[in-house]
């Protein structure tokens, strides 16, 4: 999508170091606009946390605060219900916050990797409808889109039902913002 190279890991991540190996970005050389010379900037790295676990999200989480440049859009779902929250590093700085400081219980120690169930374990999961999952993957979609079709997205967080057909952004405060920083 617009010449741009993308990645996916097929596998489970559960390591910091293998996470921020994997969202470290290159360095490409780029004609400026009315200039007569390339430029040598950072490519820009998204990471989409779609993870059915706070252990995962705990692990972007760490990492996206170890990060100087980073888009971290997280999804998350029930049955019926979700939300996406984009945070956004830069030059070593927060100015949307993560997932994990909108919603604080998510680095709470409830739960564990994927690969640390046991099968019993991983036979147990919470319902999810097909059109949470549709709706979640959808907002992400927008937000990706926006940021690269024009450069920025306004939005940073959007909740939303499927029973009662809502999907509401919700606005990022200046006071949450600071705090965040």
């Amino acid at each position: 999508m617009f010449g741009m190279e993308t990645e996916y890991v097929p596998s489970f991540v559960e390591d910091e170091t293998q996470l921020c190996g994997l969202l470290k970005p290159e360095h490409l050389w780029m004609r400026q606009p009315g200039h007569e010379y390339n430029v040598r900037t950072p490519e820009l790295v998204i990471l989409i946390g779609a993870v059915d676990n706070n252990k995962s999200r705990q692990l972007c989480h760490r990492v996206f605060y170890q990060s100087e440049e980073l888009i971290y859009i997280d999804s998350g779902n029930g049955e019926f219900t979700g939300q996406v929250v984009c945070g956004v590093r830069r030059g070593g700085r927060t100015y949307y916050p993560p997932i994990g400081i909108v919603y604080p219980d998510v680095l709470e120690e409830t739960d564990k990797f994927p690969t640390e169930l046991s099968c019993a374990e991983a036979s147990v999961s919470a319902p999810q409808s097909m059109a949470a999952n549709i709706t979640a993957a959808t907002i992400v979609v927008d937000m990706i889109y926006n940021i690269l079709a024009t450069g920025s997205s306004t939005v940073r967080r959007v909740t939303f039902s499927t029973q009662t057909v809502n999907v509401r952004p919700e606005l990022q405060q200046k006071k949450e913002r600071r705090k965040a920083a």
